[in-house]
């Protein structure tokens, strides 16, 4: 079987407001959440790089690459390839959408995008079984479970998701940003909420949330591949004994 990509994100910068007095009245709820990253060490971001790799390793049913999009000087497992990438838009946002492009170099590949921050616990096979354009998951609030989100994320590289994803942000990336707020979030919603495959459809309960389904019964839901670390806590914040076990 043909390897497919499983590829991560990490970058430092500015999360779209830098400065308090750019903010909007109805921009101010992002004030001090998005502002700049701070506190993150490189010994931590390749920390959670490493136990991401070695969780996908664990757990996949088919070959891979592991690719590490990064312009930082991160010590990672010698399996992990680290690419640079640019960094588009002024305020360092957006950044994952460089992946849809021809430039990131994915060929014509099935790609498996996971944000740092989610932690392998299960089998990998109904997540890397998908062939398709674009899936991600539903948001975990029942109350907005129509709406898209992005962290956990497999396409098909080549024109058309280019065509989809990245041609339009590179011809108005000043509109992109506007639209968006700098969250990838909103822009997959724009391009893709009509036609976007859900994990919640093509592998239930693969991909569950800490937050509403383990932080309080301190257990792995049972058919569980994939727990998203959505906002706060990350996985180095937290003391749950089943972490030991898969965030390694």
């Amino acid at each position: 079987m043909e390897p497919m990509y499983v590829i991560c994100f990490y970058w430092e910068g500015d999360r779209w407001i830098s400065d308090v007095s750019e903010a909007k009245t109805n921009d101010s709820k992002f004030i001090g959440v998005l502002n700049k990253m701070g506190g993150v060490s490189l010994s931590l971001a390749s920390r959670y790089i490493n136990n991401l790799y070695h969780g996908v390793k664990r757990f996949a049913t088919r070959p891979f690459n592991f690719i590490c999009f990064t312009n930082e000087s991160l010590e990672v497992h010698s399996d992990i390839e680290l690419r640079p990438f640019p960094m588009i838009t002024n305020k360092g946002v957006l950044p994952r959408l460089y992946m849809f492009s021809p430039e990131a170099g994915l060929g014509n590949k099935q790609v498996l995008c996971l944000d740092i921050d989610v932690v392998i616990v299960g089998s990998l096979e109904k997540i890397m079984a998908y062939n398709g354009l674009f899936c991600t998951r539903p948001k975990f609030n029942p109350r907005e479970n129509h709406k898209i989100d992005g962290d956990i994320m497999s396409f098909r590289a080549g024109n058309e998701a280019a065509t989809l994803f990245y041609d339009p942000f590179i011809a108005n990336v000043a509109s992109a940003i506007k639209l968006t707020r700098g969250r990838e979030r909103y822009w997959l919603r724009h391009v893709a909420s009509t036609f976007a495959d859900r994990w919640d459809k093509v592998a239930p309960d693969a991909v569950q949330s800490y937050k509403w389904h383990v932080r309080r019964k301190k257990v792995l839901p049972p058919r569980a591949s994939i727990i998203s670390f959505h906002g706060i806590p990350r996985p180095h914040q937290v003391n749950d004994r089943w972490l030991k076990d898969y965030w390694v």
